[in-house]
């Protein structure tokens, strides 16, 4: 009788593993996964390697349509390599990103991304940040992420470029459009510093810092209103003060 062919039988049981987990369907791995209460997972398609699933829900934030692309080459230098890819991009009220993000499989909570487009509806993201006025408005948030590293400790480094498209805040009359303002987005000192400059309808040029969790925002800066712009907006300037000899009017909050 032959000989068992140890080698064979090795290379085979590994080949056989190495399928197994190349086409373990994504599905099965979510059923048994004990997710927070405040995650909802929908329908799961593809396997671990590259997949989708029709909605994931996070604090009642809906993200539709979310698809994966894992690098197995990437595992060889310790990190799990993910292209994303969720939402609309053309759809204004969605919830929307692109990009490439790791996460090194030393510590999980070591993340890091370049070149990562995200789209938020203004609505949904002023639902979540505690404002010292409440503020009615509209449009969407653009952001592309050059750069980002972010660990236990928080924002490491950040380098992005944000835009509020087709920005309007509601008036008594109705909308009023505000056009387009941008920003850059950095981490410093533990914390996420917005500057805005003009120009911008508002004549707005400011510097917004807060914890890596929106709380104990502060903001500071100035304003020139358009005179195209409603009598309303005028008038309501004059609450945060009268403006300078260059028609700016500082503020603080």
């Amino acid at each position: 009788m032959m000989g068992i062919n140890w080698r064979w039988l090795s290379a085979g049981l590994f080949l056989y593993l190495c399928l197994l987990v190349a086409y373990l369907p994504a599905s099965q791995v979510v059923s048994r996964i004990s997710l927070p209460d405040n995650v909802k997972v929908g329908n799961v398609q593809g396997t671990l390697w590259q997949g989708e699933v029709d909605r994931v829900i996070v604090n009642n934030i809906p993200v539709n349509q979310l698809s994966w692309d894992v690098s197995p080459w990437a595992l060889f230098t310790g990190q799990l390599a993910v292209e994303l890819d969720a939402g609309n991009m053309r759809d204004a009220a969605s919830i929307a990103f692109n990009g490439p993000v790791s996460v090194s499989l030393f510590d999980f909570q070591a993340v890091s991304a370049e070149d990562f487009l995200l789209y938020l509806p203004v609505d949904r993201v002023l639902s979540e940040v505690q404002l010292p006025l409440p503020v009615n408005a509209g449009g969407r948030f653009r952001v592309n992420i050059e750069n980002l590293a972010y660990s236990a400790q928080g924002c490491d480094q950040m380098m992005a470029y944000g835009d509020w498209l087709n920005a309007r805040v509601a008036g008594t009359q109705g909308p009023i459009e505000l056009g387009t303002f941008s920003a850059q987005i950095r981490c410093q000192d533990e914390q996420i510093v917005i500057n805005v400059e003009e120009p911008n309808a508002f004549g707005l040029s400011m510097q917004a810092s807060a914890r890596q969790d929106f709380s104990g925002l502060s903001v500071k800066g100035q304003f020139k209103p358009d005179p195209s712009l409603p009598q309303e907006v005028h008038e309501a300037a004059l609450f945060f003060g009268r403006p300078d000899a260059n028609g700016y009017t500082q503020f603080e909050l």
